[in-house]
């Protein structure tokens, strides 16, 4: 069986908008992309997600929300996603076990308390 690799792609919508996800895909792949073997065609990105940055009014960063394919509002979608490969903006490993492992830990932690502002 062929090793899974957790990469970031980023790739092009018929808009030219450009879109990133984060997944596993096969290594052998994965190498056949970056060294140009595999022009055209698609390929399977599995256990997708992505992570939304949240920001105030006034640019303060204030959290993240990961998004997981098959969890939570995209339950309805299996976990894989097929991009064609002629629409790679970018392609690169990443530690996604690390990333993932990161939203595990903190959504044990208890809420914080806000102070109520006062007008």
């Amino acid at each position: 069986m062929d090793e899974l690799i957790w990469v970031k792609v980023e790739t092009t919508k018929a808009n030219d908008d450009v879109w990133w996800y984060k997944g596993q895909i096969l290594k052998g792949v994965f190498e056949g992309i970056v060294s140009n073997h595999l022009a055209t065609g698609y390929f399977k990105l599995d256990k997708v997600y992505w992570i939304s940055q949240k920001y105030d009014d006034y640019g303060k960063h204030k959290g993240e929300t990961l998004f997981q394919y098959g969890k939570d509002t995209l339950k309805v979608y299996e976990g894989a996603l097929y991009l064609k490969i002629e629409h790679l903006v970018s392609i690169a490993p990443i530690d996604g076990e690390m990333e993932l492992g990161k939203f595990d830990k903190n959504k044990d932690k208890p809420l914080k308390l806000v102070t109520p502002i006062r007008s």
